[in-house]
This record gives structure tokens, sequence and C-alpha cells, in this order.
């Protein structure tokens, strides 16, 4: 028998339909229980009890424990690539605010995936097989992370030149015009997403630094602020 807590306005708001699938339901639920409770409590075991169904439906629809996890954390980076770019087309049309706006967005963004963050940040060590994780999702691991470099790059390029872009380049003019003629651009970017995953990590840790006192809170936000204004400011302009 299925955990009461799930009721209809439960799949709704986490899946945005009222009856999921069988399969979502176990996706979902999971990105759920992985993002409340963190990748080391994950079992499966409970989702299976939570659902009224057996464990074996684990294996039959994502063949492993592995194999879930890795859809669902391709799913989970999907949304958060979505999340980072809606914040920075939101924002001014300038290209410090653009920068700066995602900046920001990476971090609370980040922070709100809660135990997804180590998954994200270490996805092939977060795995009992990364040869399983691989096979699943290597090339969607592999096309948001150059995805989100080229994003970040472009938005580094726009504030040294001033401008605003409309359009991004693809892998190949990446590879043979950017990274060769302006490796410095790149080396900015890696730098804000390893600063910022950083930041994530160390705030949506065990000790949720914004469930904590006000003084915390503030110390926290006065960080970030720092943090992202001094990214910022490292970028030469013309």
């Amino acid at each position: 028998m299925a955990d009461p807590s799930l009721t209809d306005n439960f799949w709704r708001d986490l899946t945005g339909f009222s009856e999921p699938s069988q399969r979502d339901q176990f996706l979902w639920l999971s990105i759920h229980l992985v993002r409340k409770l963190g990748l080391n409590q994950f079992k499966i075991t409970t989702v299976a009890k939570m659902l009224g169904y057996s464990v074996a439906m684990v294996n039959h629809h994502f063949g492993s424990r592995d194999g879930l996890i890795a859809e669902c954390a391709e799913r989970v980076h999907q949304n958060y690539s979505l999340e980072l770019i809606d914040a920075t087309e939101a924002a001014d049309r300038n290209p410090r605010a653009r920068l700066e706006a995602y900046i920001k967005a990476r971090v609370v963004c980040g922070r709100q995936l809660g135990g997804w963050t180590q998954v994200l940040n270490y996805p092939f060590h977060s795995f009992e097989s990364p040869t399983i994780a691989l096979a699943r999702a290597g090339d969607s691991f592999e096309n948001s992370f150059f995805r989100n470099l080229m994003f970040i790059t472009q938005l580094v390029l726009d504030l040294q030149k001033g401008t605003v872009s409309e359009s991004r380049p693809d892998r190949e003019a990446f590879a043979n015009e950017i990274m060769t003629q302006n490796p410095t651009a790149v080396f900015h970017a890696s730098n804000i997403g390893t600063a910022t995953a950083g930041a994530v990590m160390w705030m949506s840790g065990r000790m949720d630094v914004f469930g904590q006192p006000k003084e915390i809170v503030d110390l926290a936000n006065a960080a970030l602020e720092w943090q992202v204004q001094h990214l910022v400011n490292s970028i030469p302009v013309a």
C-alpha cells in the first residue's frame, strides 16, 4: 500500500501531474528524497515501500540503483541549467547585471538542490558503479558541463566587450575561436564555476546556513554578495 502522504497534490507539486506514471513516480520521488536526505541516506527500499511496489520495479525501469540515480541527476541538472539561464535572461540587459545574476543564481538555485549538490559536483564519485552511470548519463553530463562552461564564458566575454550576446557559440566554435584565441575568458569562467560550487557545498551542507539565526543568515548573504563582486571585479574589461 502506498504511503498516504503521496497525495494528488504532492505529485502535482512535484511533477506537474496528479497521477504520474509508475516510472515517473520512482524518478521524482527519488529526486525528492535525495534532495531532502542526501545520497548517503537514500535507499531504494524506502522509495519502493512508499510507492507500494517491490524493489524489483527499480531494476525493471532503470536497470539498477545507479541507473535510477543517474537518470535523476540528469533530470535535476537539466532543470538547474534552465533556471540559471532564466535568471540571467531576467536580469537587466547589461553585461555586468547578467553575469552577477548568473553567479547568484548558481548559489541560490544550487542550494535548493540539497543532497543533489554532491552528485552534480562529484558525479562519478557518487555511484557504486561509475561505469553504469557513465553508460546511462555520461554524454548528458558532458554536454551539460560544456553547455554551462560556454554560457559562463560568453557572459565573461560580454562583460569584457561591454556587449550582450543574442546567440551562443556551438562546441566547435567554442573550441576553435574562444579557447584558442581568448583562453583567459575560459579561465575566469572556470573560476566562477568552481568558486560557486564551493559556496553551494558550504551553504547546503548538513547544517543549512540559511536555517540558522538571522545574524548567520546576514553573514552568509554578505559573503555571497562579496564573492559575486569579487569574481566580477577580477575580470579585466576593455
